[in-house]
């Protein structure tokens, strides 16, 4: 009754096995787009049976989502010193140029190293150093001019963290540099934008007679970053190979994350069953550390250098545990750099930084909680006032998604604690008659008058009663 129809001409394409013959009908146009979904079709199968290989990410530009904000863009901007490719060249970082050739003859004059010998060695893996950026980014660049740039560039960094390591002040003052040029190179250092291939500082290092001298001086200059991110005193045992680093940001990143300390509380224990959910929707928070006070909770630093290392903790009142912080002007290009880097497409990571500092940001509301995280002993405020650091947590954590599993059973376990009438009901009496030692006097006072009372009315009806009898 009723005539089958043919499928039509769109149809039939859906179902062609990728002969182009099927194809003629279309633009040229119309079949490059095609062959180019068959090629990423093609491609997405084999990566399904073959293990992905996870090379070391690559050199490249902020993510835009960072880049174009234009609060953030003073954080990915060097303010002294072009390493690498990027931003060289521009005109208002031209004037450190001269600096870094000084620092460079001052590090083959110090090493008695000839300096065709070293450029040399980078010349012969230019190929490879190559591949540490985007084709895009360094296509203005010959291997001649590339491999110059990471001849300087890479024996001024080495020569300027051995001096700042060794405190050797004639140095500065032969190159008649100021205190704040190293005080912002050093913050340079650590930007995405600016960083060399961590290979540029191994072949210029093996190819010295003190080799571990600036092996130990990059260990010492790291070690130094961190105690002005997270005050430790003594920091975990680290290895001294240099393999598989990808720069020195990297470098912090790897040693600010370290090993996470496994502790005995229950968050420890349940914790890593709770975050295998990775839960992919925020978690209900909770408003500053303000809230976490009228709940009974205690502040309370650890001697970590880990910034994984944050747990609570539940005994009479509940504590959280949290590294200690140093806040000051370079702790926003700091943290957001990293940032950065662990938004790189090609970085595989758990955006443990991130997710850090949105945790950080959720204990963070106002002014009032920063007071609170100084006078435990979590945070050092050397940035100003603690509205500044209040308002620098809150704008640099706009619109960053952290990995809500990574803190998961610490918040739940908040949480849980928080939703416990009848231990908020013993944290708001503990804090009303037992906090400071005026509130304990005063409570023991009216203890002692209602005893006395008491006792007083005891005898009155006592001398009462005899009476009557």
């Amino acid at each position: 009754m009723f005539r089958r129809e043919e499928p039509s001409r769109e149809i039939r394409l859906l179902v062609c096995d990728g002969n182009e013959e099927g194809l003629h009908f279309m633009s040229n146009r119309e079949k490059e787009k095609f062959r180019s979904f068959r090629d990423l079709k093609e491609s997405s199968n084999d990566n399904s049976t073959v293990p992905a290989q996870s090379p070391k990410p690559l050199i490249q530009r902020v993510p835009s989502t960072l880049s174009e904000n234009n609060y953030f863009k003073k954080y990915f901007e060097p303010r002294v010193f072009a390493i690498g490719p990027l931003h060289h060249g521009k005109p208002r970082l031209q004037p450190a140029e001269k600096t870094k050739l000084e620092l460079a003859v001052l590090f083959t004059k110090e090493h008695g190293v000839n300096e065709q010998v070293l450029y040399k060695k980078i010349k012969e893996e230019i190929g490879e150093l190559r591949k540490s950026y985007r084709s895009e980014d360094i296509e203005d660049y010959d291997d001649e001019e590339l491999a110059w740039m990471f001849f300087v560039d890479g024996c001024a960094v080495l020569h300027a963290i051995h001096c700042a390591m060794q405190e050797k002040k004639e140095k500065q003052k032969m190159l008649s540099i100021k205190v704040y040029f190293l005080a912002f190179a050093q913050v340079d250092m650590f930007m995405l934008e600016n960083q060399l291939p961590f290979r540029v500082l191994q072949l210029l290092i093996s190819s010295v007679n003190k080799g571990d001298d600036l092996r130990k001086s990059i260990n010492e200059f790291i070690d130094k970053k961190i105690k002005k991110t997270v005050a430790v005193v003594e920091q975990e045992a680290r290895p001294q190979e240099d393999q598989g680093h990808t720069h020195l940001l990297g470098l912090l990143r790897e040693r600010l994350l370290g090993n996470h300390k496994a502790t005995n509380n229950k968050s420890s224990m349940e914790g890593e069953g709770r975050r295998s959910r990775r839960s992919q929707q925020p978690n209900k928070g909770f408003r500053g550390i303000s809230e976490l006070k009228e709940a009974g909770i205690q502040l309370s630093s650890n001697e970590s250098s880990s910034l994984r290392d944050v747990n609570f903790q539940v005994g009479f009142l509940g504590t959280l545990k949290i590294p200690r912080i140093v806040v000051d002007d370079s702790t926003g290009s700091k943290f957001m750099n990293l940032v950065a880097y662990e938004m790189c497409p090609d970085f595989e990571n758990d955006f443990e930084v991130t997710s850090y500092l949105c945790f950080l940001d959720s204990l963070i509301d106002t002014a009032q909680d920063v007071k609170e995280l100084r006078h435990a002993g979590i945070l050092l405020n050397y940035m100003g006032s603690d509205e500044e650091v209040a308002d620098l947590f809150n704008k640099i954590t706009t619109d960053l998604v952290p990995d809500h599993g990574m803190f998961l059973p610490v918040t739940e376990d908040i949480l849980k604690y928080c939703n416990s009438q009848w231990r908020t009901s013993m944290a708001k009496a503990y804090y009303t008659h037992f906090s400071t030692p005026w509130s304990i006097l005063a409570f023991l006072g009216a203890l002692i008058g209602l005893i006395f009372t008491a006792i007083q009315a005891y005898y009155s009806i006592q001398r009462k009663g005899g009476k009557e009898k």
